[in-house]
């Protein structure tokens, strides 16, 4: 009786030492997986960044020459009703009544 209880006592240890084991094992693969995922994560992180730099490069000069260009039009047509107003006062006078009461009578209908 005392033999097979240390035959069980031999193996217990021996399946126990195989769980340690595993468990190592395990772990480290978990830990390789976790940065695994990490190391993936940041990959897509700067591929995204390096889309959008890209983006950037590729419009920003377009959408500053638009802005530009809106505020060149913006000056110009402030420009051009100034000169207008200068030159025909009365008539800029009279769109301006007319526009005036034109809003009031649309105002006042609804």
């Amino acid at each position: 009786m005392r033999t097979a209880s240390h035959h069980n006592g031999k193996d217990l240890a021996k399946e126990i030492a195989v769980l340690k084991s595993q468990l190592e094992d395990l772990a480290e693969q978990m830990s390789g997986t976790g940065q695994s995922l990490a190391s993936r994560g940041e990959e897509a992180i700067e591929e995204t960044l390096k889309s959008a730099r890209a983006l950037i490069a590729k419009y920003g000069d377009t959408a500053k020459s638009v802005a530009q260009e809106t505020v060149n039009l913006k000056n110009k047509a402030a420009d051009t009703l100034i000169e207008h107003t200068e030159a025909r006062p009365l008539t800029t006078l009279a769109a301006i009544v007319g526009i005036g009461f034109l809003a009031g009578y649309l105002c006042r209908r609804q």
